[in-house]
């Protein structure tokens, strides 16, 4: 284990959150040496920052207390995989683009595509519910989620799931952890199903006039006997629809032909055979001055969360029909609107959260209903307060 512990240096600016910097940076190499960190900094009332790559350390609010950065990307195994059974297990510091190249050399991947470079960590993507486009056509990483062996606040290390397929041995608390921005644990490995490499992937991109011809195209595009993978609309200075499609070749090709029917021929229609790394588009950090905004409803209601967010102003935004999700990005100026645009969406089961704005903005909105819940967990769980303090929900 390292431990960089210089207060005359300055410390590395990756590990710089909102200003601040630890007084430590703190990087095992195994799970036991991350169960004795976690276990001293609970008896000392330290406070952790769990860190991946840093990817995403931006979203949502920063830590209220900072003492130790936890590097866990000593952790970085593949510890299990068994292609044969379609399952792999590696510890939380091994990046995503590590896993997908292990995989597609037996030709299987992991049919996840975060809005992440690849160098993200697995343990960082899943403490933010980090999710992509394919989350459509596949689900989302709960969906092919295993197990996982977390380091409780208190420095117990504790699993749950299994490394089979079917297990139905106790319960899936692991899924609790996801996005929880690791304050109910640190993940110190997951555990997967993974699937054959589809033959082929797809693009259709159409350009269209108004959005709302693109989410009338959107649904049709989703009718049977079409199936697609990922569909997405983009809204700045055009709007683009863009569908992709996998599986065998003359299916994909039967699949693309239908689409562009669907949409017109009259129309700007362009079709791009994907490399099959299309999902490892990096994340682009948000612009000064810019709220980023994540907004759900059921997919019923995607049409009345765009119509209101775009009568607020006039963002950059992609939608994500067939999910009820879209981001928008806002000028900070908008932020007075938030209530009224939550009001609006919380009364067809919906919500927004800022995952990047200004200090002291409200990013959560109203609590949910299972609030009480969720802070019982954390006492368990955390009962001194040490992960990652005031960055989540739940103080």
């Amino acid at each position: 284990m390292q431990i960089s512990d210089t207060p005359s240096i300055a410390l590395p600016a990756g590990y710089t959150l909102a200003g601040q910097q630890p007084q430590r940076v703190v990087q095992p190499t195994t799970i036991v040496e991350l169960a004795t960190v976690v276990g001293e900094a609970a008896r000392t009332h330290t406070a952790i920052v769990p860190w991946g790559a840093g990817s995403r350390q931006w979203l949502t609010n920063p830590p209220t207390r900072y003492d130790v950065a936890l590097d866990l990307r000593r952790l970085d195994r593949l510890i299990e995989y068994h292609p044969a059974d379609l399952v792999v297990m590696v510890e939380a510091g091994v990046t995503l683009g590590t896993v997908q190249s292990h995989l597609a050399a037996q030709g299987q991947w992991l049919p996840w595509d975060p809005f992440a470079p690849l160098d993200a960590t697995i343990g960082g993507l899943l403490a933010t519910a980090a999710w992509g486009p394919l989350r459509l056509g596949y689900g989302g990483p709960r969906e092919w989620l295993l197990g996982m062996q977390v380091v409780l606040g208190d420095g117990r290390l504790v699993q749950s799931g299994g490394r089979v397929v079917k297990n139905v041995a106790g319960y899936d608390t692991h899924k609790l952890h996801l996005g929880a921005f690791g304050t109910l644990g640190v993940i110190a490995t997951a555990t997967f199903k993974v699937a054959p490499l589809p033959e082929q992937m797809s693009s259709l991109r159409v350009t269209l006039p108004t959005v709302t011809e693109a989410l009338h195209t959107a649904t049709a595009l989703r009718q049977p006997p079409l199936q697609p993978v990922a569909l997405t609309i983009t809204v700045n200075e055009t709007v683009t629809l863009t569908v992709r499609f996998a599986g065998v070749a003359a299916a994909v090709a039967r699949q693309l032909a239908l689409a562009a029917d669907r949409c017109g021929r009259h129309r700007d229609v362009t079709v791009q055979h994907d490399d099959r790394v299309w999902w490892s588009t990096p994340a682009m950090p948000p612009p000064d001055q810019t709220l980023w905004l994540r907004i759900g409803v059921p997919d019923y209601g995607l049409t009345t969360a765009v119509d209101t967010t775009l009568q607020i102003a006039q963002p950059n935004l992609t939608i994500f029909p067939g999910l009820g999700l879209c981001y928008a990005r806002w000028p900070v100026a908008a932020a007075s609107h938030l209530p009224a645009l939550r009001q609006t969406l919380g009364g067809i089961g919906g919500y927004v959260v800022v995952e990047y704005g200004p200090h002291g903005i409200d990013r959560w909105g109203p609590p949910p209903p299972s609030i009480d819940l969720m802070h019982t967990l954390r006492q368990r769980w955390d009962p001194a307060g040490i992960l990652n303090p005031g960055r989540w929900l739940i103080p």
